[in-house]
């Protein structure tokens, strides 16, 4: 469908658009109007409005990002990236810079860096950190389930015991050498690390908000904790435009679904359940493997982690249904993730169509089945990220079932994606071009006999990313919510071997404009 005009009320302030009305479509050569002034999609429009020129735009379903962090993401934006470097000179010359303009008494954090770019000079620790002097600095890998962090931080910790489900990396002289591993990082580091004041957070969602949308999404299944939602997000929700449906973090046994079951949720601002992470990463070695990982003894098959560890998962499973919530669990291992499958068929059998299996990136052959009817809430853009190191973690064999999307397609599962931004961009494009081409980072194919057509990729990111947040909609069809995108370029024919994606000219969120191209 190929859009031809926004009509609008021109008593309306055109800075914002709140007052679109119509998007006129042609198919076949036919015109045909649709209403959103009610922010759903009605065939027949009414008459005695402008109608602004879109020069032949593709209007299509607004994207959907099933998984990331709205609160982190912003937060992200405003520390120093890492994404890029690709040597050790390069990251201490980057922390040396950003020291240099940072006022004194303030931390410094970090983020992005990934050890695969810089593979030859090792993995960081608090020497690499060296440049910052006597200032306390955190640095999170890509996937933040490891940090590494300078001596100044290690002396605030002192001979800290690691947490079940972490590790504290040593050096030669058998000390903390600054690297810590899961628990290690969220239960000793996080804690300590100053928290941003609460103007700043509140910034930082409008940061996301912005960025989200610019990405041309209109919902985001956003990870948060209860805290965050409570003092950061819900007292600007006026001010998002942004659809967010919340899964919290919360994670302390048992739970308390107090805040969860009295939350003033909306169309816009919901409540939607509750995550447990089973594993860690296969970027830290700590995903849990059901064997062990060729390239380092050390790390052994990896490790669960929190309620899994406690051996607390299907009681917690058990708890999240009762109380009308979708359970979501971290599994990337395909130990991990078999210990979610056996959870989830701890419920009853209509209660398993809304558990949510995050990321599921390494699958048995014998647990493809079992995701019939279920949604795998994958990240394609993490693949084209782990793809470089990946056979060096799980070895050949276990390489043919990385990123499983077609075999669990073919299996009956419904793939939902999204981007766990900050991790990777959010971009949903980045993510269509890794599940179609196979295509890592160095411009390498990998595993493509599990790429999917631009039509099951496109599926994913409208009709059943909204599904697996609970939500109807992510069609052109009379009725569906007004949540839309107009694009430069149709997607379903573009060359996705190629690295120029569609540009996002617009993006609509319940019939209200919320990003517009500058130009």
């Amino acid at each position: 469908m190929f859009y031809d005009g926004i009509q609008m009320n021109d008593a309306r302030n055109t800075s914002r658009l709140d007052g679109l009305r119509n998007v006129r479509l042609h198919e076949g050569g036919e015109p045909l109007d649709v209403d959103l002034r009610n922010g759903i999609i009605r065939y027949g429009a009414p008459s005695g409005t402008r109608i602004l020129d879109g020069g032949g735009s593709i209007l299509h379903p607004g994207f959907v990002d099933a998984h990331l962090h709205f609160g982190l993401g912003g937060d992200a934006m405003s520390q120093l990236d890492l994404s890029t470097v690709s040597s050790r000179e390069a990251f201490e010359a980057a922390i040396a810079e950003r020291h240099a303009r940072l006022p004194a008494g303030r931390w410094l954090r970090a983020s992005g860096w990934n050890d695969a770019l810089f593979e030859a000079d090792g993995m960081p620790d608090a020497r690499w950190l060296a440049a910052a002097g006597d200032r306390p600095v955190v640095a999170y890998r890509v996937d933040h389930h490891a940090c590494v962090v300078n001596t100044p931080v290690l002396e605030l910790l002192k001979d800290a015991t690691c947490p079940p489900g972490g590790r504290i990396v040593t050096g030669d002289d058998g000390r903390p050498n600054g690297l810590m591993v899961e628990s290690a990082a969220w239960h000793l580091v996080n804690p300590i690390v100053p928290e941003p004041a609460l103007e700043e957070r509140r910034q930082f969602i409008r940061d996301a908000d912005a960025h989200c949308a610019s990405m041309g999404l209109v919902t985001v299944g956003s990870m948060e904790y209860a805290k965050e939602l409570a003092e950061a997000i819900e007292p600007i929700r006026d001010e998002l435009g942004v659809r967010l449906r919340i899964t919290l973090l919360d994670r302390d046994w048992p739970l308390d679904f107090t805040f969860a079951c009295d939350f003033d949720s909306d169309d816009m601002l919901t409540v939607i359940g509750c995550k447990a992470f089973i594993d860690g990463t296969l970027g830290s070695r700590s995903a849990a493997m059901l064997a062990p990982y060729p390239d380092d003894a050390e790390a052994g098959d990896g490790m669960l982690v929190e309620l899994a560890e406690q051996g607390l998962l299907n009681e917690w499973i058990q708890a999240v249904h009762a109380h009308g919530f979708s359970p979501s669990m971290h599994a990337i291992g395909d130990r991990a993730l078999r210990l979610a499958l056996d959870a989830a068929d701890t419920l009853p059998a209509d209660a398993r169509s809304w558990v949510r299996f995050e990321h599921a990136q390494t699958a048995h052959p014998d647990d493809v089945a079992r995701f019939s009817g279920r949604f795998a809430s994958m990240q394609p853009r993490h693949k084209s990220m782990d793809a470089p190191i990946a056979e060096s973690r799980l070895g050949p064999d276990r390489m043919k079932h990385f990123y499983p999307f077609a075999s669990l397609g073919k299996a009956g599962a419904r793939l939902a994606f999204g981007s766990d931004w900050p991790i990777v961009d959010c971009n949903p494009f980045s993510g269509i071009r890794a599940a179609v081409t196979g295509r890592d980072l160095d411009g390498n194919l990998s595993t493509t006999h599990e790429n999917i057509d631009i039509e099951t990729a496109l599926r994913a990111y409208t009709v059943e990313a909204r599904a697996c947040l609970g939500m109807d909609g992510g069609t052109l069809d009379e009725g569906a919510p007004a949540d839309l995108v107009l694009l430069d370029r149709d997607p379903g024919t573009v060359d996705w071997m190629q690295p120029h994606d569609p540009e996002i000219l617009a993006t609509i969120v319940d019939g209200t404009l919320i990003h517009e191209q500058p130009s």
